[in-house]
């Protein structure tokens, strides 16, 4: 415990009446606005708490920052702002109500007020670009913020998020960081020794509620395990600020139970029991960093390198690119469809999870390179842009949290090395099953000719697609990828009759050797390692749809029954370059919608030509949809139309 907080001698909290001013000045600093910011909105006009003074024009000053502070521009340009949105009359004196991060936008939501940490950090930091620094002012409103926050801790330690009596898991984890971040802030001025009192005995119960294994977040399975390692990080954290090693002494073990109950057999974290490449990759790998800098557990790694071994199947980088396509068919919640990583320090949010990389080499090939990192500081600090403001809902203090601390990375040939050894792109025949901690199977096939992948089975919720959803080649990139969004961006057929979508429920798969599901049947585990053509059936819930795809050395073949009226509809990715035709030669325009009685549909990508064919003519409709990707590329989807039975081949061959 430090000795400031045993001390006798009780120092008051900062009043609502000190540092008043009057009407007129407080007008006179509404006027002042930072170009670009949004307006310093207050309840009173300063009369009660004093305004917050935005930020002088001109500023602020690029050159002035430290290239791992540079994150902290866009934050300083909202700190009069965030600050003035602290209310300060009843009711609900203290909250920060102007919408500045997460919803609902109540006084109860909790995540909303992890913005003090962003307050503390400006009135504790002396920096020749940072005019907030000891800001008598912004030290009221933050003291005002605090008090708000903390009267919403439920008496076990924990937050709500939703509603007042709630108690959250995710608003008591991230607030614990933020809490801890605060009074380290506030040590560090000398500053709210009442304020520090409170928030000690805060971190304290939050923590003890994060780690209570009798506490449904403890549950087996696991679930949203970015939630929970969030929580842990936040008990590490704690910790180290109060300097109370028993306040995190259980942590290694409740590592363990995500190691056994939080992370699926086949590598991703729960989300809930699904995977979630938003939640996986942008929040749960950099809590594991910012846990592995203060306590650096070998589980920590062991959950990482796990991780990294499904990454490496699920995101599918484009031909000579560090960039590409995320299976985000496999995804419960975000709808992540590319992969870009961003040397950019404003949207870096896995930034922290670079402390994993010399321990989990898989992981260097999906962050930018350390050249890159410092060629975008160079050039941030070049400019002669204004600084573009932190906007309401895009304002998340972990961002600034994070970067500053985070170290810089591998270098482009360490990264580009590891790239190269992906397995689709080292390898050019392979099968392998991963299991979901459900009773899913994630099956990824290459092949000389592409590389495709498929979920059978059952499905968390109704934003995962079942079936196939990529196919993709190593020369010519990604020809289809299923998004697990709400519209018509999934492969899947369609009986017309029953209603039903073949992606859209749960199915039920066998693996067959050879040519057709005649061939015999290959176990579940048996299909790793499987080098020969196979054929998976997979049929819905319903039997309306069935569906045979069977895998060549050079092309997948799809085999549809259904029964009446039915479509195929597979999501292409066009580029803006590639020529689209029908086999009837009627051409497809770029962005246009094109319907036609055709057998088949050709799409050449500079010296290859991806061939879909059905065989015998079918109304086939090409339309285009508004999503783009990665600069130049964006959704078509082909509609089959048909009764009964289709089949249809996919191949890449030789443009001419």
């Amino acid at each position: 415990m430090h000795e400031d907080e045993t001390r006798l001698q009780m120092l008051p909290a900062l009043s609502r009446r000190n540092f008043l001013v009057g009407a007129g000045a407080a007008a006179a600093l509404l006027a002042i606005g930072n170009a670009g910011a949004s307006p310093a909105m207050a309840t009173s006009a300063g009369t009660v708490l004093p305004l917050v003074a935005p930020l002088p024009a001109g500023q602020p000053v690029r050159a002035q920052f430290a290239p791992n502070e540079q994150v902290l521009a866009a934050y300083l340009t909202i700190v009069a702002p965030l600050a003035n949105s602290v209310r300060d009359v009843a009711p609900n004196y203290g909250w920060m109500e102007d919408g500045w991060w997460r919803t609902p936008n109540q006084p109860y939501n909790t995540r909303i007020m992890e913005h003090v940490a962003t307050l503390s950090w400006f009135y504790a930091n002396d920096r020749p670009w940072n005019p907030y620094y000891r800001d008598p002012a912004l030290l009221g409103r933050l003291d005002a913020a605090l008090g708000h926050y903390l009267s919403l801790q439920h008496a076990d330690g924990s937050y709500p998020e939703y509603s007042p009596t709630e108690h959250h898991l995710s608003p008591t984890g991230f607030g614990t960081v933020a809490l801890a971040a605060v009074l380290r802030d506030l040590r560090a001025a000398g500053e709210l020794y009442d304020r520090r009192v409170q928030i000690r005995d805060a971190i304290r119960k939050s923590s003890a509620w994060l780690v209570d294994t009798s506490r449904p977040h403890w549950n087996r399975p696991v679930q949203f395990a970015n939630q929970v390692v969030a929580g842990l990080s936040g008990v590490v954290e704690a910790a180290h600020v109060l300097g109370e090693p028993a306040v995190s002494a259980s942590v290694p073990n409740r590592l363990q139970i995500i190691l056994k109950d939080g992370q699926a057999p086949a590598g991703f974290f729960h989300e809930p029991i699904a995977p979630d490449a938003g939640y996986n990759f942008d929040v749960m790998l950099p809590d594991l960093g910012a846990l592995y800098t203060r306590l650096p557990d070998p589980s920590i790694i062991q959950l990482a390198e796990r991780f990294a071994a499904w990454w490496g199947y699920v995101v599918v980088l484009e031909p000579g690119r560090n960039e590409g396509f995320i299976l985000s068919g496999t995804s419960a919640r975000n709808i992540v469809a590319t992969f870009v990583p961003t040397p950019v320090d404003d949207v870096d949010r896995s930034a922290l999870a670079r402390t994993l990389l010399p321990h989990v080499p898989a992981l260097r090939a999906f962050f930018a390179s350390s050249e890159e990192k410092t060629q975008a500081r160079t050039d941030w600090a070049a400019s002669t842009a204004p600084v573009a403001p932190r906007q309401k809902q895009d304002s998340s203090p972990r961002l600034h949290m994070h970067v500053p601390q985070a170290p810089i990375g591998v270098s482009a040939a360490q990264r580009d090395a590891q790239a190269a050894a992906l397995r689709y792109r080292q390898e050019s025949t392979f099968t392998e099953l991963r299991r979901g901690t459900l009773d899913q199977q994630y099956v990824f096939v290459r092949r000389p000719g592409y590389y495709t992948a498929a979920l059978y089975g059952v499905r968390q919720n109704s934003l995962q697609r079942a079936g196939t959803n990529a196919f993709w080649h190593p020369v010519a990139g990604m020809l289809a990828l299923t998004v697990n969004s709400t519209g018509p961006d999934d492969w899947t057929t369609i009986n017309d009759t029953a209603g039903t979508a073949s992606s859209r429920g749960p199915v039920t798969a066998t693996h067959h050797a050879g040519e057709t599901a005649a061939g015999a049947a290959i176990s579940a585990d048996g299909l790793t390692g499987y080098t020969g053509v196979f054929t998976t059936r997979y049929t819905t819930a319903d039997g309306s749809v069935r569906t045979d795809v069977t895998h060549r050395a050079d092309g997948i073949r799809r085999m549809l029954s259904t029964a009446g009226p039915s479509r195929e509809r597979i999501p292409l990715i066009i580029g803006q370059d590639d020529v689209v035709a029908f086999a009837n030669g009627t051409a497809a325009p770029y962005g246009q919608e094109t319907i036609t009685m055709t057998r088949g549909l050709t799409v050449t990508r500079g010296a290859l030509r991806f061939v879909i064919d059905w065989g015998v003519d079918r109304e086939a409709k090409y339309a285009p949809m508004d999503r783009a990707y990665l600069g130049n590329r964006t959704h078509r989807i082909l509609t089959i139309s048909f009764a009964n039975s289709l089949t249809v081949d996919l191949k890449v061959v030789p443009a001419v």
